[in-house]
């Protein structure tokens, strides 16, 4: 019994460690709303110009980017 509770403890923490990074757009001195609020700029401005989806996050990254953020990992 406590060997089963001991692999099922150990999958789960070896499970936390496997998981992906997580990665956001950063700036110096900016709160979370005022990325948000930047990013929906950038999305609304791509959409309004109607462009393909292939290119789109390459637009996001130039329009975040030209705001001064940096996509960073963050865990």
């Amino acid at each position: 019994m406590f060997a089963k509770i001991s692999i099922v403890i150990s999958a789960l923490i070896f499970g936390a460690c496997a998981a992906p990074p997580q990665y956001n757009w950063v700036k110096t001195g900016v709160t979370n709303t005022d990325r948000d609020t930047a990013v929906s700029e950038c999305q609304y401005q791509i959409k309004l110009n109607k462009t393909d989806s292939t290119h789109q996050s390459e637009l996001l990254k130039l329009c975040m980017q030209g705001k001064g953020f940096r996509l960073r990992q963050v865990n």
